[in-house]
């Protein structure tokens, strides 16, 4: 287990550098003193500069998955008097539907099927028959399909209606292109493990400091969770709990390495990814699911080859050091996901193509490619 390297083909946590690992193994360090302030205040800084925003934007981290970040957004974001209207068509989109609820937030939803992006005409008639709606909140790239959601024409369309968003872009912030700073988007949740390409442990809310102001005297719905208990300690240079410094010692090093590479050149390396990687599958006979103007740049959902039950295929990948990923729910049964993240290059995604004719072979079908 340990020892081998792996070829992650899952929607993160993704392949790492070398770096990045190393930064784990850091002295021991206290994290209410300044050395450990210094650090997070360059990473706050630097995800924001990155993310494309000014100095009326600002990052707060968290130490926990990505949803954390998500949860922490929208049981901070929604007034206690109003409501949230939610995308829903992948999981994604279902789970912030189920912190609305958990935390007792009126939700709305406009919900269409996993392969079917969101539409800006359905949020607008939504929007215009529920007054009660202060945020629509939003999942910019779907990883239970690869379904990427258009946040740009939804934004218009909220924007002219006077609501505010909320958009989960855990999977596709540096990694496909997205504008965080448009009106009307207030939070945008992202964490260190997916196109950053750092470690599980991280995740954190790009924000609009207005947006962050309009928190203060609100009584907070969670005391781990409260968005703006952790901004202003953060700006004090403190924490209100215990992070992961080791972690964010590691996404540090990740920062620069994407500032190294550049956010334009990652997504183009992404892009080119799928690219190899979907001509060559469509070669060995694989069918690609979803509409080609709805999928992204960095996941794919193929169905699986008749007769051929996922279980079989991930063993037959994994014994030759590639992990895929299974569909969620009923897409199991007949699909299942390859994504193109992390440090992965074209070469490797060759070499992903190569594995899966050999895989095809062992289990006895027959390619066309």
């Amino acid at each position: 287990m340990a020892d081998r390297e792996w070829i992650l083909l899952n929607p993160g946590p993704a392949n790492t550098t070398a770096t990045v690992r190393a930064a784990l193994v850091m002295p021991d360090l206290c994290h209410r003193e300044p050395e450990y302030f210094d650090m997070m205040r360059r990473c706050r800084a630097e995800v924001t500069r990155l993310a494309g925003c000014g100095d009326d934007w600002t990052t707060v981290l968290f130490t926990g998955s990505g949803t954390a970040a998500v949860e922490a957004a929208i049981c901070s974001a929604v007034p206690h008097d109003r409501a949230v209207l939610v995308v829903d068509n992948g999981v994604y989109g279902d789970r912030m539907l189920r912190i609305a609820s958990a935390h007792g937030i009126m939700a709305h939803a406009i919900r269409s099927n996993h392969f079917t992006a969101a539409r800006a005409d359905d949020v607008e008639a939504a929007l215009a028959a529920r007054a009660d709606v202060s945020h629509v909140a939003l999942v910019h790239h779907e990883t239970t399909t690869g379904l990427l959601n258009p946040v740009a024409e939804i934004a218009r369309v909220v924007d002219r209606l006077g609501r505010r968003m909320i958009v989960d872009a855990m999977s596709s912030l540096f990694g496909e292109p997205l504008d965080v700073a448009q009106q009307p988007l207030d939070f945008v949740t992202a964490s260190a493990n997916k196109c950053l390409q750092g470690v599980p442990g991280i995740s954190f809310v790009l924000a609009r400091r207005t947006a962050l102001d309009a928190l203060r005297g609100r009584s907070p719905r969670s005391v781990y969770l409260d968005l703006y208990s952790h901004f202003t300690t953060q700006e004090q240079d403190n924490t209100p709990f215990t992070p992961a410094v080791q972690v964010l010692h590691a996404m540090e090093q990740a920062l620069a390495e994407l500032a190294q590479e550049g956010v334009k050149h990652r997504v183009a390396r992404y892009a080119e990814n799928a690219r190899v990687l979907r001509d060559g599958l469509g070669r060995l006979g694989f069918e690609l699911l979803g509409a080609p103007e709805a999928r992204s740049n960095i996941l794919t959902t193929f169905r699986l080859p008749t007769g051929v039950a996922y279980d079989a295929l991930h063993d037959a990948l994994k014994r030759r050091g590639y992990i895929i990923y299974a569909g969620q729910g009923d897409l199991r049964t007949y699909a299942f996901r390859v994504a193109n993240m992390g440090t992965l290059t074209p070469d490797d995604m060759t070499g992903v193509v190569q594995a899966f004719a050999s895989a095809l072979a062992e289990l006895g079908v027959p390619a066309r490619g």
